[in-house]
């Protein structure tokens, strides 16, 4: 079977458009500590990969069906040191967006 230069053309260039979309999604990382707390307790998320400055959209899936959003900016290096205090137990999910690169991380954690 012999391949045609059009063909050929067709799936680098697929190729080659599609490696840094893959790569720029998935730039953003989030990192919880500690994973799992005790009522009361401060937790610490360090969000990191997004752009420096950028606004940041973060959602927080409570436990029972209860969210909330909120909006912070991340610092010029494009991180974001977020200190929350655990006050509901069950798990929570948190959701950070980058609100003009479309970055997106996501990290859960447990309180007991």
């Amino acid at each position: 079977m012999q391949y045609t230069p059009k063909f050929l053309v067709a799936a680098l260039l697929t190729l080659a458009l599609a490696a840094p979309v893959a790569l720029a999604a998935s730039r953003a990382s989030v990192t919880t500590t500690p994973s799992r707390a005790s009522v009361g307790k401060q937790i610490q998320m360090l969000v990191k990969g997004m752009k420096p400055s950028e606004r940041i959209k973060a959602v927080e899936k409570l436990p029972f069906g209860q969210s909330r959003t909120l909006h912070y900016r991340a610092g010029h290096t494009g991180a974001l040191l977020l200190k929350v205090r655990a006050q509901v137990k069950g798990k929570h999910v948190w959701t950070f967006t980058g609100r003009s690169s479309r970055r997106v991380a996501k990290t859960s954690y447990y309180v007991k």
